[in-house]
Order: structure tokens, then sequence, then C-alpha cells
């Protein structure tokens, strides 16, 4: 990655950063959380993951909140979980954010959320090493 590249991704965080004070964060697990805390962004955080059924954790969303940002992974899990959240959320007339999840994780070469901040803080050592 270089220069360009790497300030594009710090463009994108802020964005998120910025997006996440008025609109909650879906991501699969704790981990995930954990990591996009560590890059800064402060957001009510929803776990898709969290032992309880799907539908419930989107009725909780959509009661209280008509936008969610998707920060799901891109594996196959990922990919199963967020096609079911779109079409439950959609029904519930959420309106669902994904531009941050396939930005960050195709720049930063990775499927999953919790590797971001780790993604972020390898290319900022490859990038200004000396």
């Amino acid at each position: 990655m270089n220069l360009k590249e790497y300030e594009r991704v710090l463009e994108e965080l802020e964005d998120l950063r910025e997006e996440a004070r008025s609109t909650p964060i879906l991501v699969e697990g704790r981990r995930d959380v954990q990591a996009l805390e560590r890059l800064g962004v402060s957001a009510e955080f929803f776990c898709a993951c969290n032992g309880r059924p799907l539908y419930e954790v989107c009725e909780e969303i959509s009661s209280a909140h008509r936008r969610v940002i998707l920060l799901l992974d891109l594996d196959s899990a990922g990919i199963a979980i967020a096609r079911k959240v779109k079409h439950f959320l959609s029904q519930m007339g959420v309106q669902v954010v994904e531009r941050h999840r396939f930005t960050l994780l195709r720049k930063l070469d990775t499927h999953q959320v919790e590797h971001l901040a780790t993604r972020v803080e390898r290319v900022k050592r490859e990038l200004f090493r000396w």
C-alpha cells in the first residue's frame, strides 16, 4: 500500500467515526468492537453473534434506529449473516449502510473486521519506518 492509499483509508476511517456518532454499528462479535474502538470508533454497537436469535437483534435495532452501519466480515459466515440481516432490517424499515464494510476491508486486504486495527498499524509501520 502506498501513502496515497493509506491516506484514503484514514479518510474512510474518519468518515466512519463521524457517521458512527449518530448511527449504530452492527458487528459479529466483541473482538470486532474492540478493533473498532482501537481505531477510535465510538458508537452504539450491536453484536450479531451474541447468542440471541438474529431476528431479535434486528428488532432491537429497529425499535430505536432507522439506519445502521453493517460491519460484518467478508468471509462466508459474514456474508450469510449480512444477507439475513439486510432482509430482516429492510422489512423493518431500517436503512443498512455497507459502504465502510466494503471499502475498509478491501483496501486493508482483510476479510475480518477484528483485523482492521492490526492492519492499519502494520501499514503505518511499513510506510513510516524511518
